[in-house]
Order: structure tokens, then sequence, then C-alpha cells
């Protein structure tokens, strides 16, 4: 049991299956003036985007939609951004479509209110004078629970450096989840972003800021990734599946969102900056060999786990439980036929220390519970590859 817990979060969370259609309904009471925030690169299910778009009109004085934006953008899109949504006299962003629209979002939404230019965050040391503006989310994929997260990621695409913000009035207002929405995703798409959540859901647990509620938001999740991935990616009709790796989503990014990740997201990350690798893959490849680096520092919550992943921990030791929670991820990716090397995705091995040595300056890493330097990111990488 913690002795503190320091647990928030304030949104609404609708789930159910055509939640979007009443979606107008709901928003009306956040803002009357609305920007509908796309990026091109994840306009998924465009008709589900009119259906929302639709209802935005019906209920609100006003809906444009802003898709300018390709990908990720660098400071100077995300200010060109910010800029439109000042003058459209916005008074609510709905950012719909996967992690990069959600975090775009919220950074501009904090620059709209703020007289300040996205290059000029990093170096800010104090919290900006004017709370952003409102932001709800809708995911048309899974995103390891990024629609819940107060955060933001900032990228320079002219010196490849990211920041990492966090800001607790970035909570979205509400997030609208219907699993139907899910349904254009291709099985290797499920497989991948799944493996994901399981990722990001056991570095939920190990981070320094866990506590009791945060651990059981992250444990039920992996609970319903081994329940029902496998069946999802074996009959994408099922339901039931559907919606418990929906609910499973939804609970990892009410967890993360306050205990925060750590060392695989932030590995994962600079792997996808440097390299171009699907970020979600390199969470699921690198979490077995995070977790065995960080095992004799938590092999208590590693006992959890282990039985959250459905392994026989009975008259064992607590260490050899924990093994077992390492072996229980592998089990299931061998299972899902998911690849378990950096080296099968044609990731050159001379760029390790380049992306140990990004890795190594992001914020997050400090939520390990075993500390390390470049070089011990750097042979984690090398295990991976």
């Amino acid at each position: 049991m913690f002795d503190w817990v320091h647990f928030q979060y304030p949104a609404r969370i609708f789930f159910e299956k055509g939640s979007t259609h009443k979606i107008g309904s709901v928003v009306q009471d956040l803002g009357s003036r609305v920007i509908l925030f796309v990026l091109q690169n994840e306009q998924y299910n465009p008709d589900e985007l009119a259906i929302i778009k639709t209802s935005l009109e019906r209920y609100t004085s006003g809906c444009i939609i802003y898709d300018d934006l390709e990908m990720r953008p660098g400071f100077d899109e995300l200010d060109t951004a910010a800029h439109f949504i000042k003058q459209s006299r916005a008074d609510l962003i709905l950012a719909y479509g996967g992690r990069d629209t959600f975090h775009t979002a919220r950074a501009a939404a904090l620059l709209a209110t703020n007289e300040v230019f996205a290059r000029e965050l990093p170096e800010r040391r104090e919290k900006l004078k004017r709370p952003p503006m409102p932001v709800v989310t809708v995911p048309a994929v899974f995103t390891m629970g990024e629609e819940s997260s107060p955060t933001f990621v900032l990228y320079d695409h002219a010196s490849g450096e990211l920041y990492h913000g966090n800001d607790a009035r970035l909570f979205p207002a509400a997030v609208f989840m219907d699993p139907a929405i899910t349904t254009t995703m291709s099985d290797a798409e499920v497989t991948r972003t799944g493996v994901a959540i399981l990722a990001a859901a056991v570095e939920a647990i190990l981070s320094k800021r866990a506590n009791d509620l945060s651990n059981s938001m992250a444990l039920r999740s992996i609970e319903l990734i081994m329940r029902s991935l496998q069946n999802l990616v074996k009959d994408p009709t099922n339901q039931n599946a559907r919606n418990n790796i929906s609910v499973a989503n939804l609970l990892c990014g009410v967890s993360h969102s306050n205990s925060w990740l750590g060392l695989c997201y932030s590995i994962a990350t600079a792997t996808n900056l440097i390299t171009g690798m699907d970020f979600m893959m390199a969470m699921g490849i690198l979490l077995p060999h995070v977790m065995e680096y960080n095992l004799t520092t938590s092999a208590g919550k590693y006992v959890q786990i282990a039985r959250a992943l459905e392994e026989d921990i009975h008259e064992i030791t607590v260490i050899e439980a924990a093994i077992k929670a390492v072996e229980g991820v592998r089990k299931l990716y061998l299972d899902l036929k998911v690849p378990q090397r950096l080296s099968d995705f044609e990731v050159d091995k001379s760029l390790l220390p380049e992306i140990a040595a990004m890795a190594s300056t992001f914020p997050l890493i400090k939520n390990t519970p075993r500390e390390l330097d470049q070089n011990e990111i750097e042979t984690i990488l090398i295990a991976a590859y």
C-alpha cells in the first residue's frame, strides 16, 4: 500500500457505440465555436469524421475543419495552426485521429491562448499564464491512451530535437471512445497498437510516480489485452474483444496520464525519430528488454504483472515470478507472431549510439525505477537488436 496517492483525471469519458453521433450535444456545453483538428496522415475513417462534423454543426454556432498539417508539425507550422485558431475565434478544439494529432492539438491549444511562439516553449521554466483552449479528443485508432494525456510533444525539424511538455490544464475536457470507429484498422495495426498498449501499461506500473490507483487501471488494461488481443486479431468482427481492447486503451491512458511513462517510451521515441521505424512497434520490441533491465528493482510489481498475464506463479520465489512476467510478454508475442528484433525492421546498427544519446536527454527517463546512463540505454538497444 502506498503512503501517498496523487491522482487526477478531470475529463468526462463517453464510451459507447455511436457516441460520436451525439458529440455535438455534449460539446455545446464546452464551447460554441469548434475547430475540428485533424492531421492529414491520421485521417482515419473519413465517414466518421463527417458524422462528427454534422453533429457539431447542428449543436454549435460553427465548426471549422483544420487539416492543413500533413503530419507531426515543426515549430513554424505549429505557430501557423495556433494563429489560425486565434483568427477563427474558436473556443474549443476537437481533435480526431491518432497520437500525433492529440499532441499537436494540445500544443496548439496552449499557443492559441498565450502570446508565445512554439520554439520558445522549450526554454520556458514557468507555466504559461493563460490556460489552454479546451480540447476534446476522439481516437480513431488505438493510441495506447494518448488521447487522455495532458502532455504534448514539439519537434524541431531543423535540429532533429524533441521537446516533451506537460501541463495539468491540458487534460481533455472530454474523451469520446467508440469501438466501432476502429474497425478500419488492419490486423497488423491492431497487433502493433495492442502490444504498444501492453508496453505503456507495464511502464505506467514501473514508473516512480505510480500509485495504487494508477496501477489498478494499468493492471486491468494488461488483463484485457491478454484476454482479447489474440481474439480480435483472429476475428475482427468479435465485438466483445474490440470493446475490451478499447477499454484497455482508455485505462492505460488514464493510468499513465498520472504515473507518466519512462524508459521504453523514450527509447521508442528516439528510434522513431532517427530511423523512421514505427513508434508502436518499437514500444513492443523494447518492452521485454526494458522489463529485464528493471527486474531487480521492481520485482514486487512484476509479480502483479505476471498474474495479469495469466502466468502460474504459485509456490515460486518473487524473483522467479518476476521472470515469469517477462516470459509472459514473450509468449504473447510468439502467439501473435510479433517481430522481436529491431534488426527485423532494417534498423542500422550503427545508429544505436545516436538513438541512445537522444533517448538519454528525454525527461521521462527519470521515471525509470533503476537509474541508467547513455551506455546502459545502448546496451538495452543492442540486446533488442
